[in-house]
């Protein structure tokens, strides 16, 4: 990316990168991508150095989502594939967020989240692929 110049959508694209809250995540994403879509849209010229940053942006967010969600970059449109739907089950607990397993489909995912409620403490999560919060209990922290 061009350093001595700062556009209109870097700042989305910078909280993305420095998010660490699994529950802020897709959010995040999801307004980098927008900052970037209104700047693509406008009708000021895009030259080459930042059509070239606008690309290099895209394809980092796509790994980051896929990072973070096991998601494809077709996700990033809405587009996902039923036979590639993983969901992921994530445990808060005294401020640590620790993801404890991806699995193929929503019962099974609440299978384990009921096995682990039972056991820990803490709150439990199960987001899609995309970042979408689908379903969260909690169980009361002890002493």
């Amino acid at each position: 990316m061009n350093n001595s110049m700062t556009y209109s959508w870097q700042g989305a694209y910078q909280c993305a990168v420095l998010e660490t809250d699994p529950a802020q995540m897709a959010q995040r994403i999801d307004d980098a991508l927008r900052a970037i879509e209104r700047r693509v849209g406008s009708t000021v010229r895009i030259d080459n150095t930042e059509n070239e940053a606008i690309e290099f942006t895209r394809n980092a967010l796509a790994v980051l989502r896929g990072e973070w969600f096991g998601g494809l970059s077709e996700s990033m449109n809405g587009v996902v594939p039923q036979k590639e739907l993983k969901l992921n089950l994530f445990r808060n607990s005294q401020g640590k967020t620790e993801l404890l397993g991806r699995f193929p489909d929503f019962d099974s995912a609440k299978a384990k989240l009921k096995e682990y409620l039972g056991i820990s403490p803490g709150q439990y999560v199960i987001y899609n692929q995309t970042g979408e919060r689908l379903f969260a209990e909690s169980a009361p922290e002890g002493d």
